[in-house]
């Protein structure tokens, strides 16, 4: 029986770069490079945050804040999509098995209708 694969937080010549699954050191990389990436994100959240109340702020200021924060927005989706990867199959309430595809599919709609309610 072969090993189920991790697909790896980078990419190898813009390819998904993958390894077995286990407690190896490239998975132990991995696993820190997706640490370091969350963390990374909550920084810079903070930090925009911060700039967000100071009412000195520049308008280019925001502008770095806010590339910083889409940065850091994708780099944990990513994460998310990693670990979804992982996870055993989830059953959905109605019966339905999830895969990491069809819970993705599932939140932008669920992200789209809270939308249309803000607005």
């Amino acid at each position: 029986m072969t090993q189920p694969m991790r697909r790896l937080p980078w990419t190898d010549d813009g390819r998904d770069a993958y390894t077995p699954q286990g407690n190896g050191l490239i998975n132990t990389i991995a696993n820190a490079m997706e640490a370091s990436m969350i963390a990374t994100a909550r920084a810079d959240a903070k930090r925009a945050r911060d700039l967000a109340e100071d009412p000195d702020a520049s308008r280019l200021e925001m502008r770095t804040a806010l590339r910083y924060l889409a940065h850091a927005v994708e780099d944990t989706a990513l994460v998310a999509d990693l670990r979804l990867e992982r996870l055993p199959e989830t059953i959905a309430p109605a019966g339905e098995v999830l895969w990491g595809s069809k819970a993705r599919e599932i939140g932008e709609a669920h992200r789209g209708m809270i939308r249309n309610d803000n607005h």
